[in-house]
């Protein structure tokens, strides 16, 4: 079975997707970068974490994860 990775920026967007993805009966793995031996250094190079779908929910999956991206409000930086 080959698996699909998508980046996750934080805790709460891991939290969020994968809410989104139990209701829609898709199986996941979060998989995040903290490492305690090393202090989180792979967060900071690598990011906060990942979520692997397989990849016969890829499709289902992009477009839940693009709906849940364009409900966020903008950035409103001046």
């Amino acid at each position: 079975m080959k698996i699909i990775r998508t980046s996750l920026e934080n805790e709460f967007e891991s939290d969020v997707l994968t809410g989104i993805f139990k209701e829609e009966g898709i199986p996941f793995t979060v998989v995040p970068h903290h490492s305690e031996a090393y202090d989180g250094l792979f967060q900071l190079t690598m990011g906060w974490g990942h979520i692997e779908i397989p990849e016969e929910y890829q499709k289902k999956a992009e477009q839940l994860i693009q709906d849940y991206k364009k409900s966020l409000p903008e950035d409103t930086e001046s």
